[in-house]
């Protein structure tokens, strides 16, 4: 952590990934929750013979994260059946970054949405499911909220406003710029979305900002399955939800603010410290410009990489001063962040409610049959 805390301009804290299990891992998650301020586990079912976790792995955390009062986050993808469908892919000699959507269809998504859903309700945990993309998953949350069940959904800036024409272009270097997992989908999936941020079953919005350069990407111009998974964005997260969002009667200016920051607070303890603009708050606050444009690129952006999403894209709605601890970062373009003024978050468990919705999975148990 000490990296971080030298390099960060802006407060941070962590999600800490839980890709295997055993006593010692059971033993960690009280250490960083108790003594770290970690409160959020995060889950991969996607990334065989990597990071994927099985379901022995999602139940025995699942139950530890109950018991700390931390929340679980899971990226839903069934790995077994992505890599079973990547390898069909490259038998018929599908190589390039066209394959990467067609070896994760909405299906694969759905299906670990689902069961990640039930594990959760089996558990009594609530759950946050990262980076919807589809149709099919945003479903699978909506039926479960509907029954009650805490299940909450973050969706990206790209997944609301691109779409998966992206990875049929003839440019390599464009095609394999936008692989990321989940893979942006059709525009009807991309509807889907904006009415699930509308209809609040889906609560935050993020750009799991994630950079490779134009010569990363470049590993994978022989099989796409080596292509690095990750995009950039977290820039214009912002912009471009205003923009697409707001600019087009999708959201309104407070459902921005709520999708943007307050939901996020909340979800992750932090609120009122963050998510508000209130007495004894830290006073991170971005003053809005509604009318000004800007058109995004790569050659001005301030991220370091050499490719972005957006690209080309004219907004109209931009940030003129932003705040971070009560002192002005941005000003009309001009950046002044401090290096090293970032200070890392610590976020309390919800350790009482979720002993409270532990108690009431005992009250729900079946009266035990005299025999």
């Amino acid at each position: 952590m000490a990296g971080v805390a030298e390099k960060s301009a802006a407060d941070y804290s962590f999600h800490v990934a839980i890709t295997w299990w055993d006593e010692s891992v059971r033993e960690d998650m009280e250490t960083l929750a108790r003594d770290h301020g970690v409160n959020s586990f995060k889950h991969f079912m996607a990334y065989k013979n990597a990071i994927m976790a099985d379901d022995e792995t999602l139940v025995k955390s699942f139950r530890r994260c109950l018991e700390l009062g931390a929340m679980p986050t899971v990226h839903a993808e069934n790995g077994e059946l992505v890599y079973q469908l990547q390898q069909e892919m490259l038998e018929k000699g599908i190589t390039g970054p066209e394959a990467h959507p067609l070896s994760r269809p909405p299906l694969v998504e759905g299906e670990a949405a689902n069961r990640v859903i039930q594990v959760a309700k089996a558990m009594n945990t609530p759950v946050y499911i990262v980076h919807v993309s589809c149709k099919d998953s945003l479903e699978a949350i909506t039926r479960a909220r509907a029954s009650g069940q805490r299940v909450y959904g973050e969706v990206l800036a790209g997944h609301l406003t691109i779409d998966d024409s992206v990875y049929r272009s003839k440019d390599f270097d464009f095609a394999a710029g936008h692989v990321m997992s989940p893979p942006f989908r059709s525009k009807e999936h991309q509807e889907a979305l904006w009415q699930g941020l509308q209809g609040g079953n889906l609560h935050t919005t993020a750009t799991d900002h994630c950079c490779f350069c134009k010569e990363q990407k470049a590993a994978g111009s022989d099989d796409f399955t080596k292509i690095p998974n990750g995009t950039a964005g977290i820039e214009d997260r912002l912009a471009i939800l205003w923009h697409d969002g707001v600019n087009k009667g999708r959201l309104t200016m407070n459902e921005f603010v709520a999708v943007t920051s307050t939901n996020t607070a909340k979800l992750f303890n932090m609120y009122p410290r963050k998510g508000s603009i209130s007495v004894g708050a830290d006073a991170d606050i971005v003053v809005w410009d509604p009318e000004t444009t800007r058109t995004i690129s790569a050659k001005t952006h301030h991220m370091n990489v050499d490719f972005n999403i957006f690209e080309g894209r004219t907004v109209k709605g931009v940030p003129s001063h932003t705040l971070s601890q009560g002192k002005v970062v941005w000003r009309n373009g001009e950046l002044m962040a401090e290096r090293g003024a970032g200070r890392y978050v610590h976020r309390q468990t919800f350790a009482p409610v979720f002993k409270a919705m532990a108690r009431q999975t005992e009250y729900n148990k079946p009266e035990a049959v005299e025999r």
